[in-house]
């Protein structure tokens, strides 16, 4: 996953529709912006070394502050998990920060790491695992070898994993507590079901881990290969490029990753959560694009205008501006190595949730019809420019965003020629990439909400009520 403020920037998908012939709805007028300069945004120079191991280090060196980021980004991540193990690669991340390294305990590394004021983690996404740091510049050297043992020589101690994973059981155990993040585990295993992006943790599953299965996993997937190590701030490049040499450079590559083919979506299907809540949490999606499609800006300025620019976006117009029926409705598309996903989140009260789904079905239908206008490209296209500096306002951040291109395989030159890109989309390339991925009929809608709402929720189609995020779940024949 690529970290930035501005998400329309990498994540490349789109839109899907249900034509149920509803009248065409008008759209708000554009609001009236101002002219202003053009932004100069300079693009700060990047160094890219590689060590012996083929780790890549990206280096952007910053002296405001006496500080330094340190981050690295290995290939992997929660798709490697067992089938019937789902949770181990985030329980292994866990128990690599808490369960001690090289030759010292758990409570002695992190009392090393207290006593210099660091802030050391490691986690893992669907895609990747990372692992970092951040410390003063006069610690740094210190610092690193304590990095580099939490990394190549974890303890993973007894004590700690059963802790980790008692709280990882727990953590797990209260997905259902709140809509949103209920919705969210039915929506992945929905749209991406037949797929290891589709597969969350359970309690059951995570039960089964044992502590070998841990440094199993570790020893298979924890490597150099295809790694991307970013240092960030005060630093000396020539010092801390050796100190890294010497610390990873004869680390051995992990096995190699499999490869996944793209989801199978259960819909077009409606799963049904019931649950009793004031607010409504209401999830529709289907498949986007995969990284690097040919199609991702025209994509993601059709995403900005269709529902990704906040109150601007035709979504937000429609649904709340015009007619109050929702508290909030966004859209996101979020690119992967296989097809990655478009979803529309919104909340609503459950005596809205009918008209509230009307008109976003109706809304994407014209969407996939016409694309944008001409007016709302141009307005499109000069908000994103003029956002994209957002990612320049930290050094941090705009180096965890260039690590990330890096990581992914971007163009060397993507910061650079972004805005130009975006500028050049023209209103049918807009509208026909939105369109190549609206016509899908594959969608998937996941409503959390009370009881009653299952018979609004017919007249959109075949409702399945789900009384568990962890049961397996079933199609429409």
């Amino acid at each position: 996953m690529i970290t930035m403020k501005l998400k329309t920037t990498l994540l490349s998908a789109a839109f899907g529709f249900i034509a149920l012939g509803f009248p065409s709805l008008g759209f708000s007028k554009a609001p009236f912006v101002p002219e202003t300069a053009p932004l100069n945004i300079q693009v700060p120079p990047f160094d890219v070394k590689t060590l012996t191991c083929g780790i890549k280090v990206v280096f952007l060196k910053n002296d405001e502050m006496p500080l330094v980021s340190v981050n690295l980004l290995i290939p992997g991540g929660s798709i490697l998990d067992p089938e019937g193990q789902e949770g181990l690669g985030s329980l292994m991340t866990a128990l690599l920060r808490n369960g001690g390294a090289g030759d010292l305990t758990p409570e002695v590394f992190d009392a090393a790491l207290e006593d210099k004021a660091v802030d050391m983690s490691a986690s893992v996404d669907k895609e990747f695992f990372s692992a970092g740091f951040k410390c003063l510049s006069q610690d740094l050297a210190d610092v690193l070898p304590l990095y580099a043992d939490m990394l190549r020589r974890p303890q993973f101690d007894l004590k700690r994993f059963e802790t980790d994973k008692a709280d990882s059981i727990d953590e797990v155990s209260r997905l259902e507590d709140t809509p949103d993040a209920l919705t969210r585990v039915l929506f992945s295993k929905a749209l991406l079901d037949q797929s290891p992006y589709g597969h969350s943790a359970s309690p059951t599953s995570l039960s089964m881990v044992k502590p070998e299965d841990v440094l199993k996993f570790y020893q298979a997937h924890l490597g150099p290969a295809g790694s991307v190590l970013e240092v960030t701030g005060n630093v000396d490049e020539a010092k801390v490029l050796a100190q890294l040499e010497s610390l990873f450079g004869d680390w051995t590559a992990q096995e190699k990753l499999p490869d996944n083919v793209d989801a199978k979506p259960l819909g077009p299907v409606i799963y049904f959560y019931p649950k009793q809540v004031s607010q409504v949490f209401i999830r529709f999606g289907v498949l986007g694009l995969k990284r690097h499609d040919p199609q991702d800006i025209p994509l993601s300025v059709a995403n900005y205008i269709l529902g990704g620019s906040g109150f601007t976006s035709r979504l937000m117009h429609q649904i709340r501006s015009d007619r109050g029926l929702a508290y909030f409705v966004d859209s996101v598309t979020v690119p992967f190595n296989i097809r990655g996903i478009f979803e529309v989140i919104g909340g609503t009260r459950p005596d809205s949730v009918k008209e509230y789904l009307t008109v976003m079905f109706q809304v994407l239908n014209d969407f996939a019809k016409t694309g944008p206008t001409e007016s709302e490209l141009q307005q499109a296209q000069k908000s994103m420019v003029e956002e994209y500096a957002y990612n320049f306002e930290s050094p941090f951040s705009l180096a965890d965003y260039h690590t990330s291109l890096v990581f992914n395989g971007y163009p060397d030159d993507y910061l650079q020629t972004y805005r130009d890109k975006v500028k050049a989309v023209t209103q049918n390339q807009a509208a026909a990439a939105a369109s190549a991925v609206l016509s899908q009929k594959n969608w998937v809608l996941i409503v959390a909400g009370p009881e009653e709402l299952e018979k609004d929720l017919e007249a959109f189609g075949t409702v399945h009520k789900v009384t568990s995020v962890f049961d397996p779940l079933v199609s429409n024949p």
